[in-house]
């Protein structure tokens, strides 16, 4: 398909994101300039596979991820990852190998192996693009490790100014459940209770990107500590949480209480239906709007559950190709 790189509502979208991804980021430890502080929690996994499409338009982004990722990569769920590539099929699957295959230098990070597959046939093709879908020039020697996964880039120059996740940020509280409990299942189920009323293990299955069955037996297990409250409502048994019993873990200023959860993995695969549609030039004006309404219409639950539907404007009420530019203007508001 022929990409329209005159389309500046796709430009100003990208730069959108790519601020927003650099906030996200800042929030975990990666060095940069980006203001923190957002009300919600970061997904580390969803975020890596977002960033591994969005951030071939921003090599400083994707290097800076990298030399994050290089002393920090613990704090990640591979298995986790994985689910979402399936479920979601989030992130571009060659890039998140290429990773995967840079991180298994390390004996440490070994775990990351299983993601580096490859079938090492085709042609091989530039990682970074100009914001014209022109590739980047390539200066000095190849990265050896990316052009196995037919990528052409420069080699990897590790600064190691990314530090650990902060423990008194808001939006790192999943990584400070994982110092806590592990990298597993029980940290994501945690995060979501604490975020939500009540709700039975099917949502919370669905919303984790973790089978029903693990969180079912993962709230079973939890509700041991007289810390998860259970209760049945009709055929379902729905769990909660005592938020005082656990304001502990509460440790900074803003925001009050615990921090959003969004589904960020569903929410960033619908920015990126958006950002094909937006990148099209078979559509008039009217043909935009109208997918980008159901983009939307099928994204109406995950906004929902978190909370994101009063962020949107754009409705039924906006008819024609008012639908599109209001929407732009939605997100510019939520992701600014």
């Amino acid at each position: 398909m022929e990409m329209s790189p005159n389309n500046s509502s796709l430009e100003r979208f990208r730069e959108l994101l790519l601020n927003f991804l650099w906030r996200q980021w800042s929030a975990l430890g990666v060095a940069g300039q980006a203001r923190t502080g957002d009300p919600w929690c970061v997904d580390p996994e969803a975020l890596l596979l977002f960033t591994s499409i969005q951030a071939r338009f921003d090599p400083r982004l994707f290097d800076e991820m990298l030399d994050w990722l290089w002393n920090n990569a613990h704090w990640l769920n591979v298995q986790r990852l994985r689910n979402l590539q399936k479920i979601v099929a989030l992130g571009h699957p060659r890039i998140v190998a290429a990773i995967a295959g840079w991180l298994a230098q390390r004996a440490t990070l070994s775990k990351w192996r299983p993601l580096a597959q490859d079938d090492k046939q085709g042609v091989v093709e530039p990682l970074f693009l100009r914001t014209d879908f022109q590739p980047l020039p390539v200066f000095g020697d190849e990265d050896e490790i990316f052009h196995r996964f037919r990528w052409r880039r420069g080699a990897i120059k590790r600064r190691e100014l990314g530090q650990p996740p902060n423990p008194h940020e808001a939006a790192a509280l999943l990584c400070k459940l994982r110092a806590l409990f592990g990298v597993q299942a029980r940290c994501e189920v945690l995060l979501w209770l604490l975020a939500h009323e009540s709700g039975n293990p099917a949502e919370i299955a669905r919303a984790t990107a973790y089978f029903p069955k693990t969180v079912e037996n993962t709230l079973n297990e939890m509700s041991g500590s007289g810390l998860i409250r259970s209760a049945r409502h009709g055929r379902e048994k729905h769990y909660w949480v005592q938020h005082d019993e656990w304001r502990f873990l509460r440790s900074w200023t803003s925001p009050d209480g615990f921090p959003q959860w969004i589904d960020w993995a569903r929410l960033f695969s619908a920015i990126e239906q958006i950002m094909f549609q937006l990148a099209r030039t078979d559509l008039s004006p009217l043909l935009l709007s109208s997918e980008l309404r159901r983009v939307m219409d099928e994204l109406q639950p995950v906004l929902a559950d978190g909370r994101l539907l009063p962020h949107f404007a754009a409705s039924s009420v906006h008819t024609g190709a008012r639908y599109a530019d209001i929407l732009i203007e939605d997100f510019n508001r939520l992701l600014g």
